[in-house]
């Protein structure tokens, strides 16, 4: 029981910042005393600096190739992912609200894990270097892939018009101007910025537990999550379930068609299949500050929190059995 508990950490802690959210939403919305909308974009910042302090570059050199699995884990992330997607959401059109069937594509084109899919992978001795390689790779493309996706999308399904330049420049300073002032930070004072990297994964965690707090708290305050009946979160939770079972099956069975070695899959597996919540959480709320009239930020939450610690659950039970297997 205590090793499930120090596992489910994050997440007891994420259910609990959504409870707080409904019982004491003032503080945490849009003027209470924290002014999310300002806390919320400097968190942003400071989880990409953090991110860009902890990255260690020279570990990139080990697992660039081959390239063909780094191509395989992109494809999934943007167009194998969103494509499974889209099919679910036909039927499940009939029970989810417009804003579900976009909370779904934008869970659909999120980056992969870092931390996780690194992680999942040595523990199923898998190829770490080439997991911290395509890992990276997702999420540096994310920047620019996920607004420009998420853009058209939101100006097709609710007509409003949203200026991808503009966009782009605002998520490029609350994203990449943190990301490359802490690589070079860490480039100029090596020592100190690994040992400040070390406690950059609880830093970080705690800034996301309060972007999802002020989220909700918004929400309740506004009277978004009203409408928000049982039967919808049912849809919703069986939505995301049977996503992420077919992803995963579709991720495994098509690594087998592009030869790669047994550690090579497993890390090819890993890396396709995962969402992160690090990086996805503030490049969702970025893009949603743009169209904050018509989309409400929870709402469109709802799926990558709950998918985000069933995908853990899923990946921890199948690292024993792919640590097992060979051919």
């Amino acid at each position: 029981m205590q090793k499930w508990l120090k596992k489910s950490t994050f997440t007891l802690w994420l259910f609990t910042v959504v409870f707080l959210a409904f019982l004491f939403p003032e503080p945490a919305s849009n003027g209470g005393v924290l002014h999310s909308e300002i806390t919320t974009k400097l968190g942003v910042w400071l989880i990409f600096f953090l991110r860009g302090l902890s990255l260690r570059t020279r570990e990139l050199a080990l697992g660039y190739k081959p390239m063909r699995l780094h191509a395989f884990v992109l494809f999934w992330n943007y167009l194998g992912f969103p494509l499974v997607a889209g099919a679910l959401l036909i039927p499940f059109a009939v029970v989810l609200p417009a804003e579900f069937r976009l909370a779904f594509w934008l869970l659909a084109i999120m980056p992969t894990t870092i931390a996780s899919a690194v992680t999942f992978t040595t523990l199923a001795q898998g190829n770490a270097s080439n997991a911290i390689v395509s890992t990276v790779l997702s999420n540096v493309l994310s920047v620019f892939i996920v607004p420009a996706i998420a853009v058209a999308y939101l100006t097709f399904e609710t007509s409003v018009s949203v200026p991808l330049l503009p966009l782009l420049s605002k998520i490029a300073a609350l994203i990449l101007v943190p990301l490359i002032a802490g690589q070079l930070l860490r480039g100029m004072f090596a020592v100190k910025a690994a040992i400040i990297g070390k406690q950059a994964r609880w830093i970080s965690s705690v800034i996301i537990l309060f972007i999802v707090h002020a989220a909700f708290a918004n929400s309740i305050r506004s009277g978004h999550l009203d409408a928000l009946s049982l039967s919808t979160f049912t849809a919703v939770l069986g939505g995301v379930l049977l996503l992420l079972f077919l992803v995963n099956l579709l991720v495994w069975w098509t690594a087998g068609f592009i030869r790669l070695s047994h550690s090579q899959q497993i890390a090819a597996f890993y890396c396709a299949s995962q969402k992160s919540l690090a990086t996805g959480l503030p490049l969702a709320m970025a893009i949603l500050a743009t169209a904050s009239e018509v989309v409400d930020p929870a709402t469109t939450l709802i799926p990558l929190l709950l998918f985000h610690p069933i995908q853990l659950v899923l990946a921890g039970a199948l690292t024993k059995r792919f640590s097992k297997l060979r051919f």
